[in-house]
């Protein structure tokens, strides 16, 4: 291992990057700078001015590339102190979701799910009805899905869709309206398994749009009984999600034993 790679922070470089961090730091890099190039002028050593500001830009520089700032402290700064409207500036406001689903596709998903037979109540909550949970398990053993069959159960072409990659989680924008996320390759899987038992038996599905679709599967994950990766319990909670600028809490359903993130709410 080399000096630079002991200096390095991949936790805040690279594509982990906060714009706002580095611009706020590289504003502090300038100022020292000008500082030491003022101190040389004040005490007659103005030859030296050019000098003492390299001296303080270049070492600052390299810290702000390799580890991503250079005030200590800075991602935890960022995330307590810099206002909203600055981290809107550069994307990285916390209580905004890219491509928000158009509200006049909105539908009522519990009733839906109730329709179709896919939930039914259980105390003071609604819980997966036998029959569903049993075909869903079904089709989850049965497929071996990969993204062509989500657009197919989607109903929408592959050509008209667009994909972000977030590691192991993505979304989905069909003419740049956003129609899907899924937070792990366990949740996708859910949910070709869930369009597929939906597609089968709903009526309605066909009428539904792809924003719609996307809903309805949305909601169907809430109440997952059985991870699609390793057939653990999960549990449904809120915690405290960081970024490299900001913090906020999710409500998100997580399975216990392999961890597969399967739901993820807006921040709330």
């Amino acid at each position: 291992m080399t000096v630079v790679d002991t200096l390095r922070r991949p936790e805040y470089t690279g594509a982990n990057r906060c714009l706002p961090c580095t611009v706020v730091n590289s504003l502090v890099a300038a100022v020292l700078s000008m500082l030491a190039a003022g101190v040389a002028v004040e005490v007659g050593a103005t030859a030296l001015a050019v000098p003492a500001a390299l001296a303080v830009a270049l070492p600052a520089a390299a810290a702000i590339y390799l580890r991503g700032y250079l005030v200590p402290g800075t991602p935890t700064l960022t995330k307590r102190y810099l206002p909203t409207r600055v981290l809107r500036l550069f994307g990285k406001n916390p209580t905004e979701q890219a491509h928000s689903p158009d509200p006049v596709s909105e539908i009522d998903v519990e009733s839906v799910l109730l329709e179709v037979g896919a939930v039914e109540p259980c105390g003071d909550d609604l819980c997966l009805t036998e029959w569903y949970s049993e075909a869903w398990q079904d089709a989850v053993d049965s497929l071996d899905p990969d993204r062509a069959a989500l657009l197919e159960r989607l109903g929408v072409k592959a050509s008209s869709v667009e994909f972000e990659e977030y590691g192991d989680a993505f979304r989905a924008y069909v003419d740049e309206r956003h129609v899907g996320t899924w937070e792990s390759r366990p949740a996708f899987e859910a949910d070709v398994a869930a369009a597929t038992v939906l597609q089968e038996r709903d009526d309605d599905w066909d009428t539904l749009s792809v924003e719609q679709r996307g809903q309805v599967l949305n909601g169907l994950r809430l109440f997952i009984d059985t991870c699609p990766r390793c057939g653990g319990t999960p549990t449904f909670g809120t915690e405290t999600v960081q970024s490299c600028c900001s913090e906020h809490e999710v409500a998100a359903v997580t399975c216990g034993d392999c961890e597969a993130r399967l739901f993820e709410s807006n921040p709330v």
